[in-house]
């Protein structure tokens, strides 16, 4: 394990700065053949081979700094190495410019065409074919690592500025849907606040005035019982009645305020899809074509609990991401489809859900058929009453 983590680690160090092991070895090698090929001193390689290291560790510290200023600098000292090397250790340093000429070019960010400018040291050195191929190989080491590394590098960072974005993007899409949840929230609550005040001041009107009505009567019985006795049989039958058309009038107020079962249902599936988008990612979608007031709430029922078994198959086993509930009402028939994109079943075995939904559309007279060759389909046909 401490292997691999520490060839990890050398693997990484070389992706990053990898150029600057390549130039710093270029440019040793290009030291040893100006030495192999010198015909001076013993001392004096050893004072070149020192100026090449020094010249050398400069090159590779300019690599690693991104201060321009500071690599101007270090640029500016390249070239007075070279001056200096040529001068007073060995004329064979010319081979070094084609590499400053590449880094000034590089640093400048001048114009590719000026690469060549190197080609002039070519006539200090006596072996003019080899400094020509030397130039040819470091434009193409330069061109290589500056005009497709760097490039890369800059679609690298320029992808990730746009997945940096996109992420924005979707947590402020997220952040507003929550908001959009939030008032929705709100806003019905609103609403059950007002049906509630609605329904209370609806039973304080209808039913207290006339409990109170009746209590005063009952009192009043109650007192002239002794005396009158069929004056207080008469308020008796009086506050009888009236008790018994209060409560007519509470049920017929329930009855009317009683929630409509159909429209009950349709609001289900319409929350049942949405739970699909946002706890499960499926897009699902309910559409109804027709007069859907023709739909019993027999039909409603039925069509919901297949739903709910349709919907709980694709999240065990179809692996979509598009639901669709149509339904559409005909002439005599009512026809249900629900339908997803995921992976089908050419071999569809009945178990119980399946066995449910069949067996429920059939107690109305209807027929289920289910498909699974291209994602997976249930068709319900049922009759209209």
């Amino acid at each position: 394990m401490p292997v691999n983590s520490e060839n990890l680690r050398l693997s990484e160090l070389w992706k990053k700065h990898y150029f600057i092991f390549v130039k710093f070895g270029y440019v040793l090698l290009m030291a040893a053949y100006m030495l192999l090929h010198s015909e001076i001193a013993y001392h004096d390689n050893v004072l070149t081979l020192a100026a090449v290291a020094m010249c050398a560790c400069i090159m590779t510290i300019y690599e690693t700094t991104r201060q321009k200023k500071r690599q101007i600098l270090l640029l500016t000292a390249e070239f007075a190495c070279l001056i200096l090397g040529m001068k007073f250790c060995n004329g064979g340093f010319i081979v070094l410019l084609p590499v400053m000429v590449c880094d000034a070019v590089s640093l400048l960010q001048l114009p590719s065409y000026l690469f060549p400018v190197s080609l002039m040291g070519i006539m200090m050195t006596q072996d003019k074919f080899t400094y020509l191929l030397l130039c040819l190989l470091t434009a193409v080491i330069y061109w290589q690592h500056s005009g497709m590394i760097l490039k890369y590098r800059k679609s690298a960072e320029n992808y990730e500025e746009q997945e940096l974005q996109l992420k924005n993007s979707i947590e402020t899409s997220a952040a507003d849907f929550q908001n959009e949840i939030r008032r929705t929230n709100l806003h019905y609550e609103n609403i059950m606040l007002q049906d509630k005040a609605r329904l209370s001041q609806a039973l304080h009107d209808k039913l207290g005035h006339r409990i109170n009505g009746s209590i005063y009567q009952l009192e009043a019985c109650r007192a002239i019982a002794a005396d009158n006795p069929d004056k207080a049989d008469e308020i008796l039958g009086r506050v009888t009645q009236s008790l018994r058309d209060g409560m007519d009038e509470i049920r017929a107020f329930l009855r009317s305020e009683r929630p409509d079962s159909r429209r009950a249902t349709l609001l289900e599936l319409n929350l049942l899809c949405e739970k699909c988008k946002s706890q499960y990612g499926i897009d699902a979608q309910l559409t109804i074509e027709g007069d859907s007031g023709r739909i019993s709430e027999k039909m409603w029922r039925v069509i919901y609990d297949n739903c709910c078994e349709a919907v709980t198959n694709a999240m065990k086993y179809a692996q979509c991401d598009r639901m669709r509930i149509e339904i559409r009402v005909l002439n005599q028939m009512l026809r249900c489809c629900v339908s997803d994109n995921g992976k089908g079943c050419p071999n569809i075995r009945d178990g119980m859900g399946l066995e449910g939904i069949k067996r429920r559309v059939a107690q109305l007279g209807g027929t289920a058929h289910i498909s699974g060759d291209d994602g997976f389909r249930i068709n319900m046909l049922i009759p209209i009453e």
